[in-house]
């Protein structure tokens, strides 16, 4: 006989489980300490086994009865119940009248939610990427990955490889493209290239898509052309050592266009990199660009501007300190303030600091300097079969050629007063 929520509701604890049966395999156990648990009992490919639905009064009968319908027509298809009903909200689908089919599609659905979860993600993938091979490799890494923090990782952190898509990877590519410019499109392409081709090789995804989006469709990188002529040298000099700022920064610009150099060449140097006595400096190759070791020669304006830079530094191992901790290096980007008072007071446009060795080499090569000399100041690589099997350091052609140089940055200055007071040394 068929059990009453009236009849539910008088069956009381005795020391012991027992159960009332419903009907068709329905129960209801009540415990020994008084609970009451809906079961049913059921028969699968021969073998009897039972499949619990809920408390009661949580679990109503009508919403048991429901529920115990739908397990036995899973189990007429075969199916433990457990297939479709373990699933978060199945039980609440058929107590809102879901059939077998809606269980089927939800099921489906959690399925791929969970292996989704379980998939790695972007952010998990750059950060394995990064611990361990940026930061291992990488000269400057948190510099390099700077694309990947700010454009790359704001939108894809969450989100699985397995779901980054062509589409969905050439369309943030493009829209940096629109909106920060084509240089930092074509950084976080090749980031992403780099990422996705780690995470293929390690088994975290099956494929890369930024390998299908040509970088050429992105765009090209324009290359510098900019240098300054010899008025703009000028005009450029002359501005730097009369604006408003500490006077080694102004040293420093001077120098890396003296001496060609790369900001972090320069900046980053220390005392014990360079004899005064042989006028020679040696950037070590963990700071270069090559990763060969450099040899720069000083002509003696140089020279000058780094005894001045070391009274400046009071004792600091360091050619350029740090103005507020003068036991660490200066940051290259502290150049950037004096080298932007320089440009305005010189009505100079579109020009940076690296744009220092476009305006060396240029007007080297035009004085009539052997490009071989150049290249080797610059510490490029010589091009074609020369280059494979010369390895001549032309020390004393770059001596000559950079005191020649240093020679004509004098020589453009007009103004008197700012060579003598301000250019050989402070007064």
């Amino acid at each position: 006989m068929a059990l009453t929520d009236t009849e539910i509701r008088k069956l009381k604890a005795i020391g012991k489980d027992y159960q009332k049966a419903d009907a068709k395999g329905l129960v209801l156990v009540i415990r020994a300490a008084g609970g009451k648990f809906w079961r049913g009992e059921l028969r699968l490919d021969g073998k009897k086994f039972r499949y619990g639905y809920g408390n009661y009064p949580e679990m109503t009968l009508d919403n048991a009865r429901k529920i115990h319908a739908v397990a036995r027509q899973l189990v007429e298809f075969g199916k433990h119940p457990a297939t479709l009903l373990d699933h978060p909200q199945a039980k609440r689908m058929v107590i809102d009248g879901c059939g077998i089919k809606e269980l089927e599609i939800q099921a489906i659905a959690h399925q791929k939610a969970e292996a989704i979860q379980a998939m790695m993600t972007f952010g998990e993938a750059a950060g394995k990427y990064k611990a361990e091979w940026v930061d291992k490799k990488w000269k400057a890494p948190d510099k390099g990955w700077a694309p990947v923090r700010l454009h790359l990782l704001p939108k894809l952190a969450d989100t699985p490889l397995e779901l980054i898509d062509v589409a969905l990877l050439r369309e943030l590519i493009y829209d940096l493209r629109e909106h920060k410019g084509v240089v930092t499109a074509l950084s976080c392409h090749g980031w992403a290239n780099r990422i996705f081709g780690y995470a293929v090789e390690h088994d975290y995804c099956t494929h890369n898509p930024a390998v299908l989006i040509k970088a050429a469709r992105v765009g090209n990188r324009t290359k510098r052309t900019r240098w300054l002529s010899a008025p703009e040298i000028r005009r450029y000099l002359t501005g730097l050592y009369q604006a408003d700022c500490y006077r080694g920064y102004k040293l420093a610009l001077h120098l890396l266009l003296m001496l060609a150099l790369r900001k972090s060449e320069l900046c980053g140097a220390a005392w014990c990199e360079i004899d005064f006595d042989k006028g020679e400096m040696l950037i070590p190759a963990a700071r270069m660009k090559t990763k060969k070791d450099h040899l720069v020669m000083l002509p003696a304006q140089a020279a000058e501007m780094l005894q001045e830079l070391q009274r400046l530094g009071g004792g600091s191992p360091w050619v350029l300190p740090m103005p507020t901790n003068p036991n660490r290096a200066m940051h290259s980007n502290n150049l950037d303030g004096a080298h932007n008072a320089a440009l305005a007071a010189g009505e100079i446009t579109d020009y940076n600091i690296h744009d220092h060795r476009h305006t060396a080499s240029t007007h080297l090569r035009e004085q009539g300097h052997s490009p071989e000399v150049v290249e080797t100041a610059l510490s490029h690589a010589i091009p074609g079969m020369a280059g494979t099997y010369s390895h001549a350091q032309y020390k004393n052609q770059r001596l000559e050629m950079l005191q020649s140089w240093a020679n004509f940055l004098d020589t453009v200055m007009t103004e008197r007063t700012v060579i003598q007071a301000t250019f050989r040394k402070a007064l």
